[in-house]
This record gives C-alpha cells, structure tokens and sequence, in this order.
C-alpha cells in the first residue's frame, strides 16, 4: 500500500473559530430566553425571538460547519 490510502475515521477537528462561535450562539441563546422571560412585552415579542434565531439558525450552525 502506498501513502494514499485511507485512514481511519477522524473526529471533529474544532478551531478556536469554531469555539468562538458556538460560545456566542451559547450565550445568546441565554440572552434570549433572558430576553423573552422579560416582563416588556417588546422584549420578550421582538427581541426575543431575533436573538434565539440568530444563535439557533445561524451560530451554531456556522460553528459545526466551519
């Protein structure tokens, strides 16, 4: 066998890019549920939603994937 042939599986290879953004979307995660426990009900209609959005549909994501 030469050296191409294939290896074992590897396991997630995180960087510190991957760590900083799945950190943010965790802590924006927080910072909507803080958000939409609040007793404004723009907070907690508007700004709530936005935030948990962004961490769930956008950070997070972008953390595993890169």
């Amino acid at each position: 066998m030469t050296g191409t042939a294939a290896e074992g599986p590897r396991g997630l290879q995180f960087t510190r890019l991957n760590w900083v953004l799945l950190s943010a979307g965790a802590v924006i995660i927080i910072a909507g549920y803080v958000a939409l426990a609040s007793s404004s009900p723009l907070v907690a209609t508007v700004v709530a939603p936005i935030l948990l959005v962004v961490a769930y549909a956008v950070l997070i994501p972008l953390g595993l994937i890169l």
